[in-house]
């Protein structure tokens, strides 16, 4: 008796195919052009000229064949396991993925694993066929291929940042993408003045800290909350607030003067796109590449306040890890609390330091959301040891009853401290 066959059509467009696709270049006939409609009606025929039943068709549109965590491909192998199909159409092997050495494991590894057939139609490739060795060989090609067009578009990018164009994805706060050339910025004047306002506050001895509290007990919304407002995304969860680090950054961003600092970030390969830091030989600095929003005696008198305050911590000890990071919460609005430490002078008995613990969300808003909520790590632990101790005392008396008190709090429950959570275990 024939197998019976539920295939499950597997159709991916990148953003490359997308506008550089064959069927633009003229390569292959109309009919066989890789978008998501056509692939999916070419595969549809091709089930029913070999009698199979087209079971689920899985689509990832806009996702790189470099990238295996699709959601659509995920889906299909999590269908795979559970048996709800036992046969994986593409059109070409590219649509499986572009990587050698993943697709390689998918096909031969994976696939038979599960018991799944893997075909692709223009390729002429049946796992099950006698073939298989050109499956590899085009796996090969395909890898290569996404090399190449990695390396071109890398080096398109890099052209057009040594002319002076702007290649991000978006305006820095403050300015915006010209309507009529989108490589390069102009001001936006809202925005602007909130630039220039902060700038002025800085330039007036004002602290980081402060800045931010003027900026959000003002309701002025935080860069990203701004920009996704204007764009008509205001559904994305992006805090409305402004925070410590936003406000550092925007001080010491040259960009207000009008240059631009690019290349400074990238990826480690073309096929991890995990972002590294550039060395600074790397970098693509353009002067006066657009208006500036600041003039330069606002800027320089604002680098010269924010060096003298980096001064001021470069003497201090570096942070490290505290006996109770991450496993305290605000019992407020639910920030992880983070710890200080604090020196105090002891008479003559020299320099004394405690590590306290505060929230989080207060300290990066300017004290301008939730509130303080301080406990020193020494009370903390006090009260902790003090709580082991009671419990092991109560194991002798009543074991039964600690375990099942244990249980509760490894399934979830918390207890409740003078303005945080403690979540146990620890």
């Amino acid at each position: 008796m024939e197998k019976l066959y539920r295939v499950g059509l597997y159709c991916r467009l990148s953003v490359d195919d997308a506008h550089n696709s064959a069927k633009a270049k003229n390569y292959i006939p109309a009919d066989e052009s890789v978008s998501i409609a056509n692939q999916r009606e070419l595969l549809s025929k091709f089930v029913m000229m070999n009698g199979w039943v087209e079971t689920k068709t899985y689509i990832d549109d806009g996702y790189s064949g470099a990238n295996f965590q699709r959601p659509g491909f995920q889906e299909m192998l999590e269908d795979a396991r559970n048996g709800v199909i036992n046969l994986i159409l593409v059109k070409d092997l590219s649509r499986l993925g572009r990587d050698f050495v993943e697709v390689g494991r998918y096909t031969s590894d994976v696939f038979p694993s599960l018991g799944v057939r893997f075909v692709s139609v223009l390729d002429c490739l049946d796992t099950e066929g006698d073939n298989t060795d050109m499956l590899h060989f085009r796996s090969l090609m395909n890898d290569y291929h996404l090399r190449d067009l990695s390396g071109k578009v890398r080096s398109i990018l890099h052209s057009k940042k040594a002319s002076g164009q702007f290649t991000s994805a978006y305006a820095p706060y403050g300015y915006r993408k010209s309507d009529e050339d989108k490589h390069k910025l102009v001001i936006d004047e809202y925005a602007a003045g909130v630039v220039r306002r902060i700038f002025d506050m800085r330039a007036s001895g004002m602290s980081y800290g402060k800045i931010t509290a003027t900026l959000n007990q003002e309701a002025i919304l935080s860069p990203r909350y701004y920009w996704n407002r204007q764009t008509g995304k205001e559904g994305r969860e992006v805090s409305p607030l402004w925070s410590y680090a936003t406000v550092k950054h925007l001080l010491q961003n040259d960009v207000y003067l009008g240059n631009l600092r690019m290349n400074h970030t990238g990826t480690r390969s073309y096929k991890d796109s995990t972002q590294i830091s550039k060395p600074e030989s790397e970098w693509i600095r353009i002067k006066n590449a657009h208006e500036p929003v600041i003039t330069r005696e606002t800027w320089d008198a604002v680098q010269k306040i924010n060096q003298a305050t980096r001064n001021e911590y470069e003497g201090r000890r570096k942070p490290t890890s505290k006996l109770f990071s991450g496993k305290l919460v605000c019992a407020d609005c639910k920030a992880p609390m983070v710890a200080n430490t604090e020196t105090k002078r002891k008479g003559y008995s020299g320099v004394k330091r405690y590590v306290s613990y505060h929230c989080s969300r207060y300290t990066r808003s300017g004290r301008s959301v939730c509130s303080w909520h301080s406990i020193y790590e020494n009370t903390l632990a006090r009260i902790v040891l003090a709580d082991i101790r009671e419990q092991a005392r109560k194991v002798t008396v009543d074991e039964s009853a600690i375990e099942e008190k244990l249980m509760r709090k490894l399934s979830g429950e918390t207890e409740r401290g003078d303005g945080l959570l403690i979540l146990f275990p620890f």
